[in-house]
């Protein structure tokens, strides 16, 4: 047996096609002669390293050639942010980055009153991402849609990488999960993809 110590976490970078609504998902289903079934898929659980992302066409005549004739689909909306939920996004990233989210807030005010009114201009009646999967002998083959939409988690962690000596003792000086993706992009970057 092999023990490393040297650790490594590696960015790969994903292409995602634009979200489907469920009708438009159904169609699609349809043309190709399978079913679709609504279910509650994680997000997370479809875009882990184990799960075999592939494209909605090939995913579905993959599935038809190793005879399976239903899916499982999620669409997801995201209502318009209000201030509870970017205060449940900044104790989240505040836990994660261990630093108060008061800090966050104060070094980055202009920065979540952006992400408001850009949040505030999405229409809301769009999905924000869909997922269709399958599992064929034991492995789980996804598909996943994504529209783009602003993510305060981001806009957040674009400005604190830029620094200033408040972050850099809040922020810069504690190795956390967040600074660990930061450095995954070949340095701190000006801006993140």
């Amino acid at each position: 047996m092999k023990i490393t110590k040297n650790l490594t976490r590696m960015k790969v970078s994903v292409q995602f096609e634009q979200a489907l609504t469920e009708d438009e998902l159904q169609a699609v289903f349809a043309q190709n002669g399978v079913k679709g079934y609504r279910a509650e898929l994680d997000i997370v659980e479809r875009t882990e390293e184990h799960v075999q992302m592939m494209e909605l066409d090939s995913l579905i005549g993959f599935a038809k050639e190793a005879g399976m004739t239903a899916l499982a689909y999620d669409v997801t909306y995201f209502p318009h942010a209000d201030e509870a939920e970017v205060q449940r996004q900044l104790s989240d990233l505040a836990r994660e980055l261990d630093i108060k989210p008061q800090v966050i807030r104060d070094l980055c005010r202009d920065q979540i009153d952006e992400y408001l009114r850009l949040d505030a201009m999405r229409p809301a009646d769009v999905p924000v991402h869909s997922i269709v999967e399958t599992y064929i002998g034991g492995t789980a083959l996804a598909w996943y849609g994504v529209n783009d939409y602003p993510r305060l988690k981001r806009v957040i962690l674009n400005h604190l990488v830029k620094g200033g000596k408040e972050v850099q003792d809040e922020f810069i000086e504690k190795a956390t999960k967040a600074q660990v993706d930061l450095i995954g992009f070949a340095g701190v970057p000006d801006q993140l993809d």
